[in-house]
C-alpha cells in the first residue's frame, strides 16, 4: 500500500472516531463546534496530502516583501488546543492512529516526499503535535531568531524590578490543601 492510501486510512479511522467521541460528549459540554472543526481539519489535511502528492497544487506564491495589518483577533473565536498528545485522552482510538503515523513517518517514501515538497509539514507537524508523536528531522523547523522590536534594538532596556513577595499568576499557585497554615500575630511569651 503507498503512502497516500496508508495516510487517506488512518485520517478516515480517525475522522470517524472523533465523530463518534464527539457526539458522546468527549469534549466537554457544547463539543458539537470542536468536533466540526477537528473533523474538517482531519479531512483538508488528507485532500491537501493526495493533491501534493499527486503534483495537483501549484508552487506557493511569494509573499509579499510589506507587512500588513492584522485584523483583531476575535476571542469568540473556536480554536483547537496547542498542547502535545491533546487528542489522547478524549479519543482513545487516537493513540492507535498514532502508531500508525510514527510508521508512516519511518517510511522512506514519505521521508521522500517530505524532503520533495516540504510544504507536506504543514500537514504532518500539527497532526504529529495533537497525537502526541515526536517530530522527525525532516519535519522539524529552525528555531526562530529572536524578535526584536520597532525600536532601536541596541539602545539596553531599562530593567523591571520584581518585588520579592509578588504574587503567583492564578495558573502557578498551588492548590489551597498545599499551602502553609496562616501566620497568626501572637504576643511575646511571658507578658
Amino acid at each position: 500500500m503507498d503512502v497516500t492510501r496508508r495516510f487517506r486510512a488512518l485520517i478516515d479511522t480517525l475522522c470517524d472516531a472523533v465523530a463518534r467521541r464527539g457526539a458522546a460528549g468527549a469534549f466537554g459540554p457544547g463539543s458539537g463546534a470542536l468536533t466540526i472543526l477537528l473533523w474538517t481539519r482531519l479531512r483538508r489535511y488528507a485532500t491537501f496530502l493526495l493533491r501534493l502528492c499527486a503534483d495537483d497544487v501549484s508552487a506557493p506564491r511569494p509573499r509579499p516583501s510589506r507587512r500588513r495589518a492584522r485584523p483583531p483577533a476575535n476571542p469568540a473565536r473556536l480554536a483547537l488546543p496547542r498542547r502535545a498528545a491533546w487528542l489522547l485522552a478524549p479519543v482513545p482510538e487516537a493513540i492507535a492512529a498514532a502508531g500508525q503515523l510514527r510508521a508512516l513517518l519511518a517510511d522512506p517514501e514519505l521521508q521522500r516526499r517530505i524532503g520533495e515538497e516540504p510544504r507536506l509539514g504543514r500537514i504532518l507537524r500539527p497532526l504529529c503535535r495533537c497525537l502526541g508523536v515526536k517530530l522527525p528531522a525532516p519535519l522539524r523547523l529552525p528555531p526562530r531568531p529572536p524578535r526584536q522590536s520597532g525600536r532601536d534594538a541596541a539602545a539596553p532596556r531599562p530593567s523591571r524590578r520584581v518585588p520579592a513577595l509578588a504574587p503567583l499568576p492564578r495558573r502557578f499557585r498551588p492548590p489551597a490543601a498545599c499551602a502553609p497554615p496562616p501566620r497568626r500575630n501572637r504576643a511575646p511569651p511571658g507578658r
